[in-house]
């Protein structure tokens, strides 16, 4: 028989539990009702992305030759493209040589008419007297650079500053999801970024974070975001409905982990064969660099030659 004062005891929590497993299915149907407010939200996600590449002749053709990803932000209303430093540096032996390899690169974005536009990474730079901006520590995976915008022709978003989430507000466990350049997709004439999610698996103490998401050659550049959730947790406890962190821009993509499997000699005993594979975790540089390269004086001189003169 049960106690009727364990029995009042338990229903706040059998409340609780029922409250939980019905208010995401109501709040979902509100968010789908209309037009999904989440389609719209990637929508306009997608449309920060751009390709980064060149062209190749084929069949005495130009085709489009995309290579990497990247994506537009605004700070202090001045557009900016941003990307993995790797994408536009030479690396040797695991190291950046100083070396830049964006003479011939291009960046591709979609255009209001439906045609695909590029614009010359050299051709900006010498136009504007402008350079990429490095973070101060070498191996930090990350490059911005200002970029000119036609907003009535060019269909292009960008992702305001103010969209910036820092990690100490990031934990593991958050889902997130990140939109890249996929190679073996075919999207010649169009900008067509992939959305891949996964979530947060262990955020690190120099401010970078792995994710569980698959991320393969041409991802890099690619800004990764919170998926928005109906339920949240953050420094302030639980939040049911009305996630403010959902859409937040938390950093970008740098690499994928790898593991290695050796295949050792059964004569000599010694490693012959080493095969690397994909862990399916991804490293991620946070917001935190992209806010330290702002903050640097060689972005902030930068900045301000491009920013109005106030009269």
């Amino acid at each position: 028989m049960l106690d009727a004062n364990n029995d009042m005891k338990n229903k706040p929590l059998i409340l609780l539990i029922f409250f939980f497993i019905i208010f995401p299915i109501n709040l979902v149907m509100v968010q789908t009702k209309g037009g999904s407010l989440t389609n719209e939200l990637i929508s306009d996600i997608k449309k920060t992305v751009v390709f980064l590449g060149d062209f190749k002749e084929e069949n005495e053709r130009k085709q489009t030759h995309f290579k990497a990803t990247g994506f537009l932000v605004k700070i202090k209303n001045i557009f900016h493209l941003v990307t993995a430093k790797h994408v536009i540096m030479e690396v040797k032996d695991n190291k950046f040589t100083g070396k830049l390899i964006d003479e011939n690169m291009l960046a591709f974005f979609n255009m209001k008419d439906g045609s695909i536009g590029s614009r010359s990474i050299s051709s900006i730079k010498q136009q504007k007297n402008i350079s990429w901006i490095f973070h101060d520590t070498e191996n930090v995976d990350i490059a911005i650079i200002p970029f000119p915008i036609d907003p009535k022709a060019e269909d292009i978003k960008v992702i305001p500053d103010g969209l910036f989430l820092d990690t100490k507000r990031l934990f593991e466990l958050y889902d997130i999801f990140f939109l890249s350049f996929q190679p073996g997709i075919k999207s010649e004439n169009r900008v067509t970024p992939i959305i891949r999610g996964g979530a947060i698996s262990l955020i690190n103490d120099d401010n970078t974070f792995y994710i569980d998401a698959f991320a393969f050659p041409g991802n890099s550049g690619s800004p990764v975001f919170l998926k928005p959730s109906p339920i949240r947790f953050d420094t302030g406890g639980i939040t049911l409905g009305g996630d403010k962190l959902g859409g937040k821009f938390i950093g970008i993509i740098g690499e994928y982990i790898t593991y290695r499997e050796v295949a050792i000699s059964v004569q000599t005993g010694r490693p012959r064969v080493i095969f690397e594979e994909n862990t399916g975790l991804s490293k991620v540089w946070s917001v935190s660099f992209i806010n330290e390269i702002i903050n640097s004086d060689r972005f902030q001189n930068q900045l301000e030659r491009l920013l109005p003169k106030k009269q």
